[in-house]
């Protein structure tokens, strides 16, 4: 299932991170998110780490992932990614 334009469009000023988390109410298997890093970007460069996926006792799944802004500029991004196939 791949997804774009997931969350709040959120601003990193370089050398900071956002936390995020995802649902989709069930069990989609394996899933990885990155940066949508959106237009007029100035160079910034927004990594992915810390993946992560936790399922509590009712079942509910919960998605994980870090992104750090390591380029030199400050710029907007929210969520895309999928799963593996």
């Amino acid at each position: 299932m791949a997804f774009n334009n997931v969350g709040p469009v959120t601003y990193l000023a370089p050398g900071q991170s956002a936390y995020w988390s995802y649902s989709y109410g069930g069990d989609n298997g394996f899933q990885a998110a990155g940066a949508d890093v959106k237009q007029y970007n100035n160079g910034a460069r927004h990594n992915a780490s810390d993946q992560g996926k936790s399922i509590d006792n009712s079942g509910n799944v919960q998605y994980y992932v870090t992104i750090t802004n390591v380029g030199g500029m400050g710029a907007y991004h929210n969520l895309q990614g999928g799963g593996a196939s």
